[in-house]
């Protein structure tokens, strides 16, 4: 389902209104999620290495995991080796190898704030409007995932050149996943930038 024909866009407003007293339109929570995709696509971009994966942990302000975002090196022997950026709402799927950065962290923040301002003229108004905006919509995504998923059936929520999430029942288990798409996938790839 195209995101925008879902209620998902109308939940998140309404949630963010009455739950955590943020006014997003929602004509405009797209544009969140635009922010949450490549703001994290371009912070992995710069902190990614060859040596380890690198994951980002987008915890809600009482520091409990609601989702992350993993880029690893994969070496092909003799040919040129790929980049993979892969999202989860499971914690124990985040490699333990892995280097963990925390959106806890403000130093993160600025790769939010960037892209906000620029693409949108939107800005946070401080470190916990950045926490709970990315880490709400995250939240209900997982719970409409959740509540839509059905035996024996796919269920997918896709918004365009963005990302398209999915969930699939599974001997009676839900098994929920986060494509990257279009641009944002592109953007790790991008071998110009600096490697460690």
């Amino acid at each position: 389902m195209e995101f925008t024909s879902t209620n998902l866009p109308h939940n998140i407003s309404h949630g963010l209104y009455h739950e955590k007293g943020y006014d997003v339109a929602e004509t405009h929570i797209d544009k969140l999620f635009y922010v949450i995709m490549f703001g994290t696509a371009n912070l992995l971009k710069d902190t990614k290495s060859k040596d380890a994966p690198t994951a980002f942990i987008l915890t809600n302000i009482k520091n409990k995991p609601v989702a992350a975002a993993i880029v690893e090196y994969f070496d092909n022997g003799d040919n040129p080796g790929n980049w993979s950026l892969s999202w989860t709402f499971d914690p124990e799927k985040i490699p333990e190898n892995a280097v963990k950065i925390n959106l806890q962290d403000d130093n993160t923040h600025s790769y939010f704030r960037i892209i906000a301002g620029e693409k949108y003229g939107m800005k946070f108004y401080d470190r916990t409007s950045i926490i709970t905006l990315i880490t709400y919509c995250m939240e209900q995504l997982y719970k409409w995932l959740d509540e839509n998923a059905k035996e024996d059936q796919v269920t997918e929520i896709e918004l365009d050149g963005i990302f398209n999430a999915k969930v699939e029942v599974v001997d009676g288990v839900k098994v929920f996943a986060i494509e990257p798409a279009g641009e944002v996938k592109t953007i790790i790839k991008d071998d110009a930038s600096i490697e460690k």
